[in-house]
């Protein structure tokens, strides 16, 4: 927290301490009506996943515990700005008061990464469904995914050590040469997170618009990847008052006011678009209710098969089927050459070409089921 110079403690005007000026109660009617779309997001996503496709896996309950820390990071931005003086101007504020809202601040930047993190974990996870096995974006899911969990560690260690003790970190009478100065960690953590926000946000657009489905649905399923979009303006917003706060004004409880709100609404809002993809099944319902038949005692990846004759199954697991596709598509040509045993007459031809067309029939769902069990 930044000290004001002499100087400029003499234009702070006369303190106010019985009805001081407020931003009012803006943040937590924002963030209380965002939570409850988050938190409905969760519980969908949990109920498609569970009771309608069985097929749940390590991406939806990292979501979980990314949403109860974002409620965590909700709960405590709205009490550090209803009762511990983050939305009035640091005049105003009582020494112990500025100390609590200190603690307060540690809790919410400790809870912040940690919802961050998970949603960015759980989004990353969510891409191996779509990621063939050896490809060039499963390498990079992998390298942003150990980028993010590294940047996770680091910044959730530096907060905590960067006081010892960590008492001079919320004693503002103290002696601070035993503090590292908070700013430069900070600043590198949101810029950092912004930058991670923006490499997941594109990481799946290459491999979206190679698939093998007709334009609408690519551009449907980029759009829906799309939302992603809003958690980097979030971040960038809450990076920007992050500078300003720590490197251009001495009211910081009065405008840190602003790194709560977007600190709260990108926590959320990483919920909710993480989960929009995965709700895709509520705008095909009957696709979905075939899918989920099909699955209703078999959990996701078991590798259960749906035999179907003189063609391969189609596998449940998602990061298979880019494989088995190419698999098809490199033995077509081969497999149209073969001669039916069947002697050659009406009948038999009738049988090759019908076993031709359950081919591409097949090759074709591959690829729309594939887009579909994101």
């Amino acid at each position: 927290m930044r000290f004001p110079p002499p100087e400029v403690l003499a234009t702070f005007p006369k303190p106010n301490y019985v009805n001081p000026v407020t931003r009012g109660n803006t943040l937590m009617i924002v963030e209380l009506a965002i939570l409850p779309i988050a938190l409905l997001c969760v519980i969908l996503r949990l109920w498609i996943r569970i009771f309608w496709l069985r097929k749940s896996w390590w991406d939806d309950w990292l979501m979980v515990v990314a949403m109860i820390f974002s409620i965590g990071t909700t709960v405590v931005v709205i009490m550090a700005t209803q009762l511990y003086g983050w939305n009035i101007h640091v005049w105003d504020s009582k020494i112990p008061q500025l100390e609590t809202g200190r603690k307060v601040s540690m809790a919410a930047q400790t809870l912040f990464v940690l919802a961050s993190s998970f949603v960015k974990i759980s989004i990353l996870v969510s891409y191996f469904r779509i990621a063939p096995e050896k490809s060039v974006f499963r390498k990079l899911v992998w390298a942003v995914l150990a980028l993010v969990i590294a940047a996770f560690l680091t910044f959730l260690i530096a907060l905590w050590v960067q006081c010892i003790p960590l008492s001079s970190y919320w004693t503002l009478l103290a002696d601070h040469n035993d503090c590292i100065p908070e700013g430069p960690p900070l600043v590198v953590q949101s810029v950092l997170n912004v930058f991670t926000d923006f490499l997941i946000y594109v990481l799946p657009m290459h491999t979206l618009f190679k698939l093998s489905l007709p334009a609408p649905q690519r551009i449907g399923l980029m759009i829906l990847f799309g939302f992603g979009g809003v958690i980097v303006v979030a971040g960038s917003f809450r990076a920007y008052w992050v500078h300003y706060v720590l490197f251009e004004t001495y009211d910081v409880t009065w405008e840190g006011f602003q790194i709560w709100v977007w600190t709260a609404v990108e926590t959320n809002m990483g919920v909710i678009c993480g989960c929009i993809p995965a709700l895709k099944p509520l705008l095909f319902p009957a696709r979905a209710r075939t899918q989920g038949s099909r699955d209703r005692s078999k959990p996701y990846g078991s590798g259960h098969s749906h035999k179907l004759r003189g063609v391969q199954r189609i596998p449940d697991d998602p990061d298979q089927m880019e494989l088995d596709c190419r698999v098809l598509t490199s033995k077509e040509d081969h497999k149209a050459d073969v001669v039916s045993e069947r002697p050659m007459s009406d009948g038999g031809y009738t049988h090759k070409s019908s076993m031709d067309k359950s081919r591409y029939d097949v090759s074709s769902d591959l690829e729309h089921q594939k887009a579909y069990m994101y």
